[in-house]
């Protein structure tokens, strides 16, 4: 009995950490929460004038499954703090000597004027 309650508890732990590791940490203002966010890879590509509300760092992978994560969870974060749009800004990499490397994507959350 002991040992499976130690296993539920190790199961449900790595589910949140995982879980966890594509929320994202939001610095900026918040404004009502919105229903609808752009995604942009660049703000040259914001052809609306808009205002930077604040910046995200979210962790992620290298695969298409986790980058795809990350992109929901970050326009997830977006509607929540009231942005309009989401702008891509930056890959960055730490690399470790003992375990997998590490990436996260900033983030500019924007609102349009």
């Amino acid at each position: 009995m002991k040992l499976s309650h130690s296993i539920i508890v190790s199961i449900l732990t790595l589910c949140l950490s995982a879980r966890s590791m594509y929320s994202p940490t939001y610095f900026g203002s918040k404004y009502p929460a919105t229903k609808n966010v752009q995604s942009f890879y660049s703000a040259s590509d914001v052809k609306q004038s808009y205002e930077v509300i604040g910046h995200m760092n979210i962790a992620t992978g290298s695969s298409a499954s986790s980058q795809n994560k990350t992109r929901e969870s970050a326009i997830e974060k977006t509607k929540e703090v009231g942005g309009d749009g989401v702008i891509f800004a930056e890959i960055n990499r730490q690399v470790n000597q003992h375990t997998t490397d590490d990436y996260t994507i900033k983030v500019d959350v924007i609102k349009f004027k």
